[in-house]
Parts: C-alpha cells; sequence; structure tokens
C-alpha cells in the first residue's frame, strides 16, 4: 500500500494545527489563570481595609444603640401594674 505524498501532507498540516491550537488555548487558559489571581489578590487587599473599618463602624453602631435604648427607657407595657 502506497500513500501519496498529498495525505501525507494533509495529515502532517492537520496534526500540526491540531498542536497549535491547543497550545494556544492552553497558552489563553494560563494568561486568564494569572490575570484572575492577580485581581484576586488586589481584592483581598481592598477588602482587608475595609473589614477594619467595619469593625470600627459596628464598636460605634453599638455604642449608638446603648445610647439610644438609655433615652427611651424600658419598654412599656400594655398592662399597667397597679
Amino acid at each position: 500500500m502506497t500513500v501519496s505524498i498529498e495525505v501525507i501532507t494533509i495529515v502532517a498540516s492537520a496534526a500540526t494545527l491540531l498542536v497549535a491550537l491547543i497550545s494556544g488555548f492552553g497558552w489563553v487558559f494560563s494568561r486568564m489563570d494569572a490575570r484572575f489571581a492577580q485581581q484576586d489578590t488586589r481584592i483581598e487587599a481592598r477588602f482587608a481595609g475595609v473589614e477594619t473599618r467595619l469593625t470600627g463602624l459596628e464598636r460605634e453602631l453599638t455604642e449608638v444603640k446603648i445610647a439610644v435604648a438609655r433615652i427611651e427607657g424600658p419598654p412599656r407595657r400594655f398592662i399597667e401594674a397597679r
């Protein structure tokens, strides 16, 4: 059985094209992973500062709740004691 040079060329070209496509997609995916990792690092750094501020805000809000509760006094009852 003999195979013509054209068939060998087509098979080699198809294999080369397949390898090029696979490596190209691999390169794109690796770049995307690197970018996502970079963005995750930036977002985590920003949220670290926000968490500190939220802790301070939570403390202030608790103090405000206590102050409002002192101003309002104890809760009123529907039936007053005699």
